[in-house]
């Protein structure tokens, strides 16, 4: 018999007896940010969102994982999927759990970062994506406001935030304020942030 917790049980018991919906969990997703590099600049590519919640908004490839797969499997097969890219090389760049941040829901998010050669393949959408595409980056910041604006063959998409830091400089994901954000779907571009400062 092994050791015994404060309540008398072995690990056996404990385990017999416990109640995994004592407790409220998360949905798990899996988001990936992937750049690539034109003159000189990055591009990100995004998807268009063919359902609710934010339908027709742009966002990050991403989806819910599955039980049977780590965040890391879900990012990959949810790349492929909504956008044919496969065999991408992935940095794990943030795990996201800020309140409210999914009106489905509470859901918190593995976010990845992938950087590869725009030119070896050409995204397009597929699974629950009605599109993909690469799109310029650009941003202006005056203090801790910031403008974003993302642009794609006849595409702009423009955001607002007030950025906050934390003690090492860094982005703030949780504690950053979108202000506006015109068709861009989530939290996504505090992350979208986040993830160019770490190029």
């Amino acid at each position: 018999m092994g050791p015994v917790d404060r309540q008398g049980k072995t690990e056996e018991e404990f385990l017999a007896s416990y109640d995994r919906n004592a407790w409220d969990r998360p949905a798990l997703t899996a988001d990936i940010i992937v750049f690539s590099v034109e003159n000189n600049k990055p591009v990100v590519l995004l998807v268009k969102r063919g359902g609710h919640p934010y339908l027709g908004d742009w966002a990050f490839p991403g989806g819910f994982v599955n039980p049977n797969e780590s965040t890391e499997e879900a990012a990959l097969r949810e790349l492929e999927e909504e956008t044919g890219i496969n065999g991408v090389y992935l940095d794990q760049l943030y795990c996201v759990s800020t309140p409210g941040r999914d009106p489905r829901g509470w859901t918190a998010t593995v976010c990845y970062m992938a950087v590869m050669d725009r030119g070896t393949v050409q995204p397009k959408g597929g699974d629950d994506a009605d599109d993909a595409k690469w799109f310029n980056i650009d941003y202006v910041r005056n203090g801790s406001q910031y403008i974003v604006k993302l642009t794609s063959e006849g595409v702009s998409l423009c955001a607002e935030l007030d950025v906050k830091r934390d003690k090492m400089g860094n982005i703030d994901v949780n504690n950053t304020i979108i202000k506006s954000a015109d068709g861009l779907a989530f939290d996504h571009v505090k992350l979208l942030l986040y993830a160019i400062e770490r190029l």
